[in-house]
């Protein structure tokens, strides 16, 4: 198929869609969505104060703990909030459209390139736009979304490099590589195991060079290791895995990727399996692997299986965008073909209409909307799975803004209130809120996988089993407890509304 440049132009569309209605978001809330972005915000802060440190005494108070956390998204969000004179709080909310159209341009460019089809390309993004678990993280600004995006380019040049004996696609791949082992650690992981299960099959069908495989390792190892090494050498590696949380494929299908883009997808495994090329291996490793990846916690190993399905969809959503075109072009009616293209762009901006217009940030200010733009029957007539079971992922939908509210009131009483208070908190939402808005440290702080064996814990100072002593030695100063908690007998009420009680040690 002969392609010229304005045909190009085309690609742009699915994320340009994805970035006006992400832009809601900006119109409707003060505060970006997911409570994920608040131990980001909270990291962005503590670089800009202190530099590039290695040890958070905010966190895990008081004796703080080991920064496990890669640190390149959070320098570059602070840098650019002192460029733009914006706080971080407002520049990752004017940032949720622009992850969005990243994320969407970045599949609709890869549905392209595994195609080289313009059509495929451009449809695979409005199937990026549909399933709600692709579209979910792009509107979230955290690094987890900048990792995604360009593990999908890793994947798709190391793919090209081995292919076409591309000395340059293999450079690319390895240093984008390395750029997501500083940005998100799960996800170079995963890229990880993509590559190397996929780089050793093609070297044993000598497909692949060993001077490549030797570039490609050496480049990755001097992009990612300098940070790594150094907090191995000086503090050792501290990586706690949550308890792992199971999620059936079945139910992972219904609720977060879609039976429609289910559909596509198994009819894009038909077309790959009957072409048999390179693509086809290629494809259904990445996507394939992750997917058995995920199923491990039936095995007895701890991981979050909803994380891995969420990496995984984005291969499994270049094979929808396949399966979609070999599905149309089999119609002999070129009149059919343009009707389901535009009712798959239809139902896309529709859908993302919906999902957008569903999140309820962790924090509403006065003047935000308490409710959605869009009435329940609309919601439930055009997302019914979504309206009813309100499926999640590091962010709420159909939330309680009497909650996001009090949460922000909160916020607002420690920013004027605290000066260098240690704060236990029973919700571990407004723990990483209070640390990120406040000079207040807490008790965990978000990205509970580096929590230590030695944090304090709150359970017995909030449920009246501490005393007064033991919270003299420690150096709290407030426990935040949720308003139908009983209020503990060493400590008075200074603050409350709804949903919330501050109180202060009683000397």
């Amino acid at each position: 198929m002969n392609i010229n440049k304005e045909n190009k132009k085309l690609l742009l569309i699915p994320a340009i869609l994805s970035f006006i209605i992400a832009s809601i978001l900006v119109y409707k809330f003060t505060y970006p969505i997911s409570w994920d972005v608040y131990y980001h915000i909270h990291m962005a802060d503590l670089y800009m104060r202190q530099g590039l440190v290695f040890w958070d005494y905010e966190t895990v108070a008081p004796t703080g703990r080991l920064i496990m956390y890669p640190p390149l998204f959070h320098i570059l969000l602070g840098l650019f909030s002192k460029l733009s004179g914006l706080s971080l709080i407002n520049l990752t909310r004017i940032l949720q459209p622009l992850f969005s159209f990243l994320l969407i341009f970045v599949i609709t460019y890869c549905g392209y390139k595994f195609s080289d089809n313009i059509i495929t390309g451009v449809c695979t993004g409005f199937l990026g736009m549909f399933s709600f678990v692709t579209f979910n993280r792009s509107v979230i600004c955290t690094p987890a979304t900048i990792a995604i995006a360009l593990s999908m380019l890793a994947c798709l040049f190391f793919y090209q490099g081995i292919q076409y004996n591309n000395y340059s696609k293999i450079l690319l791949s390895a240093i984008l590589l390395g750029l997501i082992c500083n940005l998100h650690m799960a996800t170079s992981l995963m890229t990880m195991g993509v590559l190397g299960l996929y780089g050793l099959i093609q070297l044993c069908r000598s497909k692949f060079k060993i001077k490549h495989v030797l570039l490609f390792i050496l480049v990755v190892s001097v992009v990612s290791l300098p940070w790594w090494t150094y907090v191995y050498m000086k503090y050792t590696l501290v990586f706690n895995s949550i308890s792992g949380n199971s999620l059936l494929l079945t139910d992972f299908i219904f609720k977060y990727y879609g039976i429609i883009c289910f559909v596509f997808t198994l009819l894009g495994f038909y077309k790959l399996l009957k072409e048999k090329e390179d693509k086809s291996l290629f494809l259904t490793v990445w996507a394939l692997s992750l997917v058995l990846l995920s199923q491990i916690t039936y095995l007895g190993v701890e991981t979050v299986s909803i994380r891995i399905l969420e990496v995984a969809s984005y291969p499994l959503i270049i094979i929808a965008g396949i399966g979609f075109v070999y599905f149309i072009n089999s119609l002999k009616s070129y009149k059919l073909k343009r009707v389901l293209i535009i009712i798959l762009v239809v139902i896309s901006i529709c859908s993302t209409i919906m999902y957008v217009d569903s999140y309820t940030p962790d924090l509403l200010d006065e003047e935000d909307y308490n409710t959605t733009l869009f009435s329940q029957k609309i919601h439930v007539s055009i997302d019914p799975i979504g309206t009813i079971l309100k499926p999640t992922i590091i962010s709420s939908r159909f939330g309680n803004s009497q909650l996001a509210h009090d949460r922000q009131d909160i916020m607002t009483w420690f920013m004027k209130n605290s000066n260098n208070s240690f704060v236990v908190s029973e919700d571990s939402i407004m723990d990483t809120i209070i640390v990120c808005s406040s000079n207040s440290s807490v008790v965990y702080g978000g990205f509970t996988e580096s929590i230590p064996g030695y944090v304090v814990d709150p359970v017995h100072i909030i449920e009246n089993h501490s005393t007064s002593y033991e919270l003299s030695d420690l150096g709290i100063d407030y426990i935040l407890l949720r308003q139908n908690t009983t209020t503990p007998s060493y400590v008075q009420v200074e603050y409350t509304n709804q949903n919330y009680k501050i109180c202060s040690i009683k000397i």
